[in-house]
């Protein structure tokens, strides 16, 4: 496969490549890392506009997502701050799923997510996999079908209404 076939498979996000391999911190205080976090199966990496007012309004969907999966979807937040900008975020949010600080943003940079909010899907075997650059009503759809997928069981059925037709991002 040429360099630049791998390059148009990885924007579109269907591409071979190892996910990039990183810790850091979580919101209680623990550090983790990719392997651990993909040790049971793959993730979803969320990347969190801080102070992103399209994030903003896209929050409450991947709340929604993660509620209808009670957890299993294994949706991890990356968010481009530390503890004390989270607790405000957190506050306002109350994001149900954990949250890892990158206020360096050095994870962010790795997994070129440019903007928020980013999605990767991230698999078992540490590759990287789907991914969706902003938010819509349909790319919710096939996020939570990709969870339902990895969790071998039937997608459910969650309100995406007021999300955008087409995708947005800050």
């Amino acid at each position: 496969m040429s360099f630049v076939t791998m390059l148009i498979l990885a924007t579109l996000g269907s591409g071979p490549g190892d996910a990039p391999a990183f810790s850091a911190k979580t919101a209680d205080g623990k550090t983790t890392n990719l392997n651990a976090l993909t040790a049971n199966g793959p993730i979803i990496l969320y990347f969190i506009g801080n102070t992103c007012p399209i994030n903003a309004q896209a929050e409450k969907y991947y709340n929604r997502v993660y509620d209808a999966y009670k957890g299993k979807g294994r949706i991890v937040g990356i968010i481009d701050c530390g503890q004390t900008e989270y607790k405000a975020w957190q506050k306002q949010f109350k994001a149900p799923f954990p949250v890892l600080f990158d206020p360096d943003q050095k994870i962010i940079k790795a997994y070129h997510a440019e903007r928020s909010p980013w999605v990767i899907e991230v698999t078992k075997g540490r590759k990287l996999g789907k991914q969706w650059h902003g938010y819509s009503t349909g790319y919710l759809q096939e996020l939570s079908s990709a969870i339902a997928s990895s969790l071998k069981m039937k997608a459910q059925k969650i309100d995406f209404s007021g999300a955008p037709a087409t995708p947005r991002y800050g």
